[in-house]
């Protein structure tokens, strides 16, 4: 447990004010005047948004090897999805990733390069999807200002401090907790000394440019004095009982000035239409108990007094039932909801119930229906994938999934089941030839894995070993010629020392 909070600890150092001052682009004088968010992003040299995809990179890495993740691919679809929505309104830069992190800590998080980290205290502790997403624009807004990237002196000493803090609390978490909290108090120390005189003011402008992200992207902005609010509530709780602080808090200082500017802004912007607050209360519903369930935060018997009204506690309950193998009871549950059979979510979880039970085949049909309808989410190739495998439709299956590591090589689950998928035709090939290119494909998929989640020596030996298997093939040049541009790509995440 210490570990866990000393590493995430670790991480707000990574998202403290770095900052250089932007002139202010809202202006409140009883209205909001039109805000033009300067795409900061748009002059961002080559070589500094290559440095900045490293760091974020390397720190996606970190996150995968060090913290407990929530990896759910709805849950994460939607996160990601609305965070790469307000993203698109301000950055030019694609969001690489928004890890999910099981931690009942109300935190998030930014990395130069594009990585924002949310933690599922944060969703728990929202009142609504508007709530969280205005964290999310928060953060968009850091990065959309380029807080962490600017390039005084002083930015650089802090930047040097925090990552510096990050490696060194990683490090010490592995040795022992009390080493690793002692480096952590001394760093956090002095990143605070060193930034407190940028990040008010940063935390305020990312206020008002996160505020204006959000209602642009259709959520309603008053939600972000909203959830400042509670937060204030809760800090002063907290300081009453002489307890921590909210880490969000910790990294993003926080004054009743900022509450009460929100608060004005808010007044200005339009409210959402009752349509389109209504999907989000829905979605909402399905993210809240289906967190509140993955994260081992619901009895039984919170879901079953829920289950009549609220469709995610119904849908978390079958999800309960099935993983303690209560079939008929899942089933009785999940057809008492009406759902549609065209419902990302109720699909899901259907689909998990005839997994549970090997009825592939059943699985595939229910998310195939879902597929077709948004080819395009990942959630949905991912789940279907994977009972492709079982049910022996490799090559469906991969056609579904290489796609997705083209897109994004850092698709931690999209590898896995590549490997998965290739081991498998491994053991069915019979002709040798055939049957050593799956098992080279396999190890250079076991390789990616242990990449993205910071293994470096495992992911060397993997792909030594997929160039051993290759080199028994006088034909197999090219192969051999992708696993060597894999090497270097490991060496260099191997020896990058964020800077």
């Amino acid at each position: 447990m210490i570990k866990k909070k000393v590493i995430a600890a670790a991480l707000i150092l990574s998202t403290q004010a770095t900052q250089a001052m932007v002139d202010d682009a809202v202006r409140v004088n009883g209205l909001v005047q039109s805000l033009r968010v300067p795409n900061l992003s748009a002059g961002v040299g080559f070589n500094e948004q290559y440095h900045n995809r490293q760091i974020a990179l390397w720190s996606l890495q970190q996150i995968n090897a060090n913290m407990p993740l929530i990896d759910d691919p709805w849950s994460v679809q939607v996160l990601y999805t609305m965070t790469a929505q307000m993203n698109a309104l301000v950055r030019a830069q694609p969001i690489i990733a928004v890890p999910l992190i099981n931690d009942n800590n109300i935190n998030a998080f930014a990395v130069p390069g594009g990585v924002i980290g949310m933690n599922t205290g944060t969703v728990l502790a929202a009142g609504g999807l508007d709530e969280v997403a205005s964290v999310l624009a928060h953060e968009v807004a850091h990065l959309s200002q380029r807080h962490y990237e600017h390039r005084s002196d002083n930015a650089k000493k802090l930047m040097a401090i925090q990552l510096g803090g990050l490696i060194a609390a990683l490090a010490a978490s592995a040795a022992g907790g009390d080493a690793a909290l002692a480096v952590m108090a001394g760093s956090q120390t002095a990143s605070a000394e060193n930034a407190a005189a940028h990040s008010r003011e940063h935390e305020r402008e990312a206020d008002r440019v996160g505020q204006q992200i959000l209602s642009e992207a259709g959520y309603d902005a008053r939600a972000m004095p909203r959830f400042f609010n509670q937060l204030y509530r809760q800090v002063s709780l907290n300081q009453s009982k002489n307890a921590f602080l909210p880490s969000f808090m910790q990294s993003h200082p926080f004054t009743m000035e900022r509450l009460s500017e929100a608060s004005a802004r808010a007044a200005n912007y339009p409210h959402v239409a009752m349509s389109e607050k209504q999907v989000q209360d829905k979605l909402f519903d399905e993210l809240y108990w289906r967190l509140k369930y993955l994260s081992k935060q619901a009895t039984r018997a919170d879901l079953t007094a829920n289950a009549n009204q609220s469709d995610g506690a119904r849908l978390a309950l079958v999800m309960h039932l099935t993983d303690h193998h209560e079939y008929q009871a899942a089933q009785r549950v999940f057809d008492q909801g009406g759902f549609g059979e065209y419902d990302v979510l109720p699909s899901i979880v259907q689909a998990h119930l005839h997994t549970a039970q090997h009825h592939y085949d059943k699985a595939v049909s229910a998310l195939s229906r879902i597929h077709n309808i948004y080819p395009e989410r990942r959630d949905l190739r991912l789940y279907l994938a994977h009972n492709l495998i079982h049910d022996g439709q490799i090559a469906e299956a991969l056609a579904l999934i290489q796609s997705l590591v083209h897109q994004n090589p850092h698709d931690v689950q999209a590898w896995q089941l590549i490997r998965q998928a290739y081991e498998q035709k491994a053991r069915a090939d019979t002709d040798a030839r055939t049957r050593d290119i799956s098992t080279i494909y396999a190890l250079q998929a076991r390789s990616q894995v242990e990449l993205w989640t910071g293994k470096y020596q495992g992911a060397l030996q993997s792909n030594a070993q997929a160039i051993k298997v290759a080199k028994n093939h006088q034909d197999l040049s090219a192969l051999i010629g992708m696993l060597d541009k894999d090497k270097e790509i490991i060496l260099t995440a191997r020896d990058f020392k964020p800077k």
